[in-house]
């Protein structure tokens, strides 16, 4: 019976060639979006997972109450000697991300290559005891002498070119641009994978940095990302503990308003991260849960699209086959073999476009890449869960593709149908109607919903934040330029064509760049944490940022020395307005680098971390003897900027020859924030053309089901003398009101949808009507376009031939 089925549906599909290619297109469209998504979500939600402990490694968070401003993703560094005393912390380990390294290897084929790190960790020897990352080769616990590091594959293959991983272990790397430090490297590890929240390309233990930064006595600054291992059952026993840390260390320290600050450290675990961590000094940016939502929701919308058009176009031409069903019947065909039958041809369909669909997807692997940012491989072969996910696609969409299709056609009764009475149901009629009413509200939804979204994005890109970071290079100086030589540095371009100004500064306007300092006035007893850095008296203008009271930082060495900058917000906090110029204010009272400062100038707000979040309290301190990282400003001039980048890369080396000059633009930097908004607008744009690609599928077939039912009508309001405009208008009348009732529902829907997400941003577009106006007009069009092409055929046809046989 089975083959019988399979038979009879080969011939239904070859007879119904149009139909099938319609439902068989609709559906690989449908699928393919569906498993491209699918693809997405699993890469989403498997970041940190690969470790074979990863349930019980969690990050130690900081949170000064509940304002997102003062919430980090690390730790004090005292903390880490009161975890050796909760016994709930099997093990623990912490990292450092300080400055960019220089390195040379001692031997090989590259050792004549200076290399510049930028990837590179300090790290404890105990990392490997929280994070059990693949080791190639190597003893991982030789970072414990403090003169060996641990490199990736990728970086061992970069010094040392295609040699063995184990004759990798124990060649020397030069660190440091005098290359005066030698380091062994004791271990090679296998590439971090991308599905991590945090990446390197070097670990390093140092005794000094360990003695400097990871054993100070500092509570108050949390400069350590900071990891413990910790059973989920032992997780609320641990978090008690760390209040009492809090209780204990934290609280004493806390003076003025600030004893108020609900202070605590949040066990956060490591595989949340990615989706659900947005907190000051991560890593890397991550994505959000609510994407993965939004995603998830839309993938099973373009399936069910799909579902649908298969529905509505095999309900529709049901009349052709009741002939068929009363014989059948009539001929002793039971109601189930008849439900079988058509399933049977469902199940056909739905396995040609499920097979259609996993070559789409491996031919759009690149193209997908492109638009996801993501690095995922459509190896369907090396793929086991995907051979467990198709099965249970295939012979679901058969049962929601098919299942009313084949009781509706195996319902027709015998009788009525051989007398030629048999009509489509009302109920039959309504139901496709409401189908229709669906697959346009959705795509309309989409349409508006992508309009909106890429309306934030083009204004997140060209937005006035204050500054102007178009031609802005930014040259990552870690001391290759030192105090003594920044304006010498800086007079070497003063005659140049095609760089305008430089500065030097310890911050630049991107989110996670600032330190925090205590700033108050004299009077007040209390502290105020605000945004900080150090800057010279060239920043303002190579940055163009607009002074809005008082004076910039004189060019004459050392002489606003405690002088400052603030922005409008922070004379605002500060309680300055109207009286800021010549104000002292007390920055970091109490502590070893206490000083009284002078308000010079305020300048006007502007926006150094993302538009999701507002502007926050600024001080910009006279960059006077700075010996940490810092930054050079380099605004250009339009034009060539690779005559630009080659002479400040003549410059550099003139001062650091060893050393290669590291840079980029503060544009692709700033843009660089939004990579989750960017890869959400593509995403959403490709969900979107393919919702609409198969709405009108499923509309054009209608339409051609229509046309031809409706034939001998057309010939004889023809005969009669209805014109062509008018019986246009008659097939297209219904469908003009069922998109209309779709605009009724889609517009408010989409206005709730896209008004939650435009939520999380502090500044936003406003609502506009012309961009509902363009995308329902669009679909109007769209639909008059497709109808138009179904019925200019029949409506041009002698009537003579339509009627000729009646």
């Amino acid at each position: 019976m089975i083959r019988n089925h399979f038979k009879i549906a080969w011939r239904v599909l070859n007879k119904n060639r149009m139909y099938s290619i319609l439902n068989i297109s609709g559906l690989t469209i449908g699928i393919s979006g569906f498993l491209m998504i699918l693809f997405y979500i699993v890469d989403e939600k498997s970041y940190d997972r690969f470790y074979s402990n990863s349930e019980n490694i969690y990050r130690i968070t900081s949170h000064w109450g509940t304002n997102e401003g003062s919430q980090y993703a690390t730790a004090p560094p005292p903390l880490g000697q009161s975890l050796k005393d909760i016994s709930e912390v099997e093990a623990f380990t912490r990292l450092l991300k300080w400055n960019d390294f220089t390195v040379q290897p001692e031997t090989g084929p590259n050792a004549d290559q200076i290399f510049r790190e930028a990837s590179v960790f300090y790290a404890e020897p105990n990392f490997f005891e929280v994070f059990d990352f693949e080791i190639l080769a190597g003893n991982p616990n030789a970072l414990e002498g403090g003169k060996s590091v641990i490199i990736t594959e990728t970086t061992a293959k970069r010094y040392f070119g295609e040699i063995p991983t184990d004759e990798v272990v124990g060649k020397n790397l030069l660190i440091g641009s005098g290359s005066t430090d030698l380091m062994m490297v004791s271990a090679v590890i296998k590439d971090i994978p991308s599905q991590s929240h945090f990446h390197f390309d070097m670990l390093v233990h140092n005794i000094d940095m360990h003695r400097e930064i990871f054993l100070m006595d500092n509570w108050m600054w949390s400069i350590l990302h900071t990891y413990v291992k910790i059973k989920k059952e032992d997780v609320p026993t641990a978090e008690g503990k760390l209040k009492q840390v809090v209780t204990d260390q934290i609280v004493p320290r806390l003076s003025g308003e600030q004893s108020s600050i609900d202070f605590f450290f949040g066990l956060q675990p490591v595989k949340d991260i990615h989706l659900n961590s947005h907190l000051l000094r991560e890593h890397e940016a991550n994505s959000y849960q609510s994407y993965v939502n939004i995603f998830s929701a839309v993938a099973v919308i373009v399936l069910l699209l799909a579902s649908i058009n298969f529905m509505n176009l095999s309900t529709a031409k049901g009349a052709k086959r009741s002939m068929e069903v009363g014989v059948r019947k009539v001929m002793g065909s039971k109601k189930y073999q008849l439900v079988g039958q058509f399933l049977t041809e469902a199940f056909f369909l739905v396995v040609i476009s499920t097979a259609l669909s996993l070559i789409l997807v491996e031919l759009l692997n690149g193209t997908f890449n492109q638009i996801s940012g993501k690095q995922i491989q459509f190896n369907i072969f090396q793929l086991s869960w995907i051979w467990a996910v198709v099965p249970i696609l295939i012979l679901l969409l058969t049962m929601m593709a098919g299942f009313y299709p084949a009781f509706y056609l195996s319902s027709f009764k015998p009788l009525k149908v051989i007398k030629g009475v048999q009509t489509q149901g009302k109920n039959t009629v309504g139901l496709r109607s409401g189908l229709v009413v669906f697959q346009f509200s959705i795509s309309l939804i989409l349409i508006i919903c992508a309009l909106v979204v890429q309306r934030q994005l083009h204004f997140i890109q060209n937005s006035n934040v204050g500054f102007d970071k178009e031609q802005l290079l930014i040259i990552h100086n870690d001391g290759e330029i030192k105090n003594e030589e920044r304006e010498d540095f800086k007079r070497r371009f003063a005659s140049s064509s095609s760089i305008q100004s430089l500065s030097f500064s310890t911050s630049i306007p991107l989110p996670g760049n600032f330190q925090m300092r205590n700033f108050n006035l004299p009077e007040v007893i209390s502290d105020n944490g605000m945004n900080w850095y150090e800057a010279d008296h060239e920043f303002v203008s190579t940055l163009k940022l607009e002074i809005k009271e008082g004076r910039n930082f004189t060019d004459i060495s050392g002489a606003d020395k405690h002088k400052i900058l603030i922005n409008e917000r922070a004379a605002k906090e500060l309680g300055i307005s109207g009286k800021a110029i010549g104000q002292k204010i007390i920055k970091n009272r109490g502590d070893e680098d206490e000083a009284e400062l002078e308000v010079v100038g305020i300048l006007k707000d502007f926006n150094f971390e993302s538009l999701r979040q507002e502007i926050k309290p600024l001080v910009i301190e006279y960059m006077d003897d700075y010996f940490l990282r810092d930054f050079i400003s380099v605004r250009l001039n339009p034009g060539d900027f690779e005559a630009a980048i080659a002479e400040l890369q003549t410059t550099w080396k003139q001062f650091e020859p060893r050393v290669p000059m590291n840079y980029s633009f503060l544009d692709a930097d700033f843009q660089a924030i939004y990579q989750s908004e960017m890869q959400m607008g593509k995403l959403m744009n490709a969900l979107t053309i393919m919702s609409i690609f198969i709405a009108f599928l499923g509309l054009f077939g209608l339409t051609a089901y229509s046309v031809q039912q409706r034939a001998k009508e057309i010939g004889i309001r023809k005969v009669f003398g209805a014109g062509e405009s008018e019986i246009f208008l008659l097939l297209s009348s219904n469908y003009v009101k069922l998109i209309s009732i779709s605009c009724l529902i889609a517009v408010p829907s989409a206005y709730f949808l896209v008004s939650g997400w435009l939520d999380d941003f502090a500044y936003k577009i406003s609502f506009e009507l012309w961009v509902f106006a363009i995308a329902n007009l669009g679909c109007f069009v769209l639909a008059i376009v497709t109808v138009a092409l179904q019925s200019y055929k029949s409506i041009g046809t002698n009537p003579i031939r339509i009627l000729k046989s009646e």
